[in-house]
C-alpha cells in the first residue's frame, strides 16, 4: 500500500497538469517563479499577482509545479493582506481536491538555514513581529511592564514607537529629517509645548502670523535681537 501510495505521489508531481492526478495532504516545496506576468501561458488569474511556482525538492528530479495560489488573510476584492513568498523560501503546498495541477501555497516554513528574525524569539513569548526582506519591521511587544508598539525601516535609525508604560508617542529620526506635510492645516493641540534645537531656528510665514498669549509672555536673546518691518506697533 505504501509504495502505491509513493508511486502515485510520483506520478502527480511528474504529471502536474494531469487533471486524474491525485497528491492528498501537505507536500513541502521551494519557490522558484513569482512573476506569472512574465508568462504567456498563466493563468487570467495568476496575472494579477499572488501566484508562485515551486518545485517539489523532496521527490526525484524536484518537479516543478503549476501557478499556485498563495492564501492570505481577509483575501478580497481590492482588500485583505498582500505577501508573496521569495524565490527560494520554503513553503507548504496543499492541493485542491487532491489534484495536482491546483495546488495553494498554504505557507510559509524557516529551517535550518532560513532562520527566524533576530530578538523575535522570547521565552515568554510576547513578541509579534513582522520584517521585510530589507529588513523593515513592526514589532508588537506584549511583555509584562514593558508593552511598546515599534515601526521601524531597516537602518533601524527611524522609528516610531508607543510606549505603553511611559504614555509616550515617540517618533526618532537618528539621521536624516523628519517632515509634516498637509495640503490644509495642522493643528498641535497639547497642555505644554516645548520646541528645542541644539542649533538653529526658522519660522517662515507665507502671509500673516498672529501671536496670542493669555497670559505672560517673555522673548530672551544673548547679545542681540534684532526687529525688522516696515512699521512696528508697540501698544
Amino acid at each position: 500500500m505504501a509504495e502505491n501510495l509513493f508511486a502515485m505521489l510520483q506520478k502527480a508531481h511528474e504529471s502536474a497538469s494531469t487533471a486524474d492526478a491525485k497528491q492528498f495532504g501537505v507536500e513541502v516545496g521551494v519557490v522558484t517563479n513569482v512573476d506569472p506576468s512574465a508568462d504567456n501561458n498563466a493563468p487570467p488569474w495568476a496575472k494579477a499577482g499572488n501566484a508562485v511556482k515551486v518545485k517539489f525538492v523532496r521527490l526525484p528530479g524536484g518537479p516543478e509545479s503549476d501557478w499556485a495560489r498563495v492564501v492570505q488573510p481577509a483575501a478580497g476584492a481590492g482588500r485583505g493582506f498582500y505577501w508573496v513568498p521569495h524565490v527560494n523560501d520554503e513553503v507548504l503546498i496543499a492541493f485542491e481536491r487532491g489534484e495536482a495541477h491546483r495546488p495553494y501555497v498554504i505557507g510559509s516554513l524557516w529551517n535550518g538555514k532560513d532562520k527566524p528574525m533576530k530578538n523575535a524569539f522570547s521565552k515568554e513569548n510576547t513578541t509579534i513581529m513582522l520584517q521585510t526582506k530589507s529588513g523593515h519591521q513592526v514589532i508588537l511587544d506584549d511583555k509584562k511592564d514593558a508593552e511598546k508598539i515599534i515601526i521601524a525601516d531597516k537602518s533601524g535609525k527611524r522609528t516610531m514607537t508607543f510606549d505603553v508604560k511611559g504614555k509616550k508617542f515617540i517618533i526618532a529620526a537618528q539621521e536624516g529629517d523628519v517632515e509634516i506635510h498637509a495640503e490644509k492645516k495642522i493643528i498641535l493641540s497639547c497642555e505644554d509645548l516645548e520646541i528645542k534645537t541644539k542649533k538653529t531656528g526658522k519660522i517662515d510665514i507665507g502671509s500673516t502670523f498672529d501671536l496670542n498669549v493669555k497670559d505672560k509672555a517673555n522673548i530672551k536673546a544673548g547679545p542681540q535681537l534684532n526687529l525688522k518691518a516696515s512699521r512696528i506697533n508697540i501698544n
